[in-house]
């Protein structure tokens, strides 16, 4: 059984790392003063969290455990709208949504059928879950709501012919949609195609290196997978029918201005 690095192991595992910067600065490459930077944060932002984390699970306390979670999903939604070019705070407001009811709809089952979890709001369990949902959903979404606008905008006309054909707002913008669904899934299905044989996904190594059963740590890790891309398909589908909404009008007309110029 393996024991947890300390200050000096990871100042020891920084080491690779110092020299790849150093042999990016040598060549001229750049890139140098953002992984700085990346790591430093890395660094510090996690320590925070270990601190964070020892006083949520210290507290026990149901309504603190939802508070962070919301601020998660908040922190969440306001990364899909910064990947956006226009109408940030709108998408912001629709990615909190969408994501808010696929991962409710996971993080129950998971809890309470799968894992039966108690108590329910057990910080060590529900929060790092609750992460690494979120952390995947962000991609998902923010890739599905670009490209789903980009296709409509680049096939404007093709778009305006089936609606003059009379075709309804739906039918116009499948081709659309499709190419949005596409984008936002295929990272997970990417992910979930190599797991155990090109890549030990995450929660399975860690469960590993801390001793754990390995049938125990891969069945967990099925469970996130499963849990990852329900929450990424459903955050996805809402996410671009109420985009859909939001470029046509109910009389199937597209609204130019809401999409931009290309």
């Amino acid at each position: 059984m393996t024991h947890g690095p300390g200050w000096t192991g990871l100042a020891w595992a920084s080491l690779p790392l110092a020299a790849c910067l150093g042999l990016l600065a040598w060549q001229r490459l750049g890139q140098v003063r953002s992984l700085a930077i990346a790591s430093v944060r890395l660094v510090l932002q996690m320590s925070l969290l270990a601190v964070v984390l020892q006083a949520i699970v210290k507290a026990d306390s149901p309504p603190l455990v939802v508070a962070v979670a919301l601020v998660m999903l908040a922190a969440a939604a306001h990364t899909v709208g910064d990947r956006q070019k226009r109408g940030k705070w709108q998408i912001r407001f629709e990615a909190f949504g969408a994501m808010l009811i696929g991962a409710s709809l996971v993080m129950a089952v998971s809890i309470r059928l799968s894992l039966k979890i108690t108590p329910w709001y057990d910080a060590r369990t529900v929060l790092p879950m609750l992460g690494m949902i979120l952390g995947n959903s962000v991609t998902a979404v923010a890739l599905a709501a670009e490209r789903f606008a980009s296709d409509l905008r680049a096939d404007r006309d093709l778009v305006e012919l089936r609606l003059s054909l009379g075709a309804t707002a739906r039918q116009a913008a499948t081709p659309a949609l499709r190419s949005g669904v596409s984008a936002g899934l295929s990272p997970i299905v990417n992910n979930m195609m190599i797991a155990g044989i090109v890549a030990i996904p995450g929660m399975t190594t860690g469960q590993l290196l801390a001793g754990a059963d390995v049938g125990e740590a891969v069945r967990y890790q099925i469970l996130l997978y499963f849990g990852i891309t329900t929450t990424v398909i459903l955050s996805v589908l809402i996410l671009l029918a109420i985009r859909l909404r939001r470029y046509f009008t109910p009389a199937h007309q597209l609204r130019w201005e809401a999409l931009g110029s290309p």
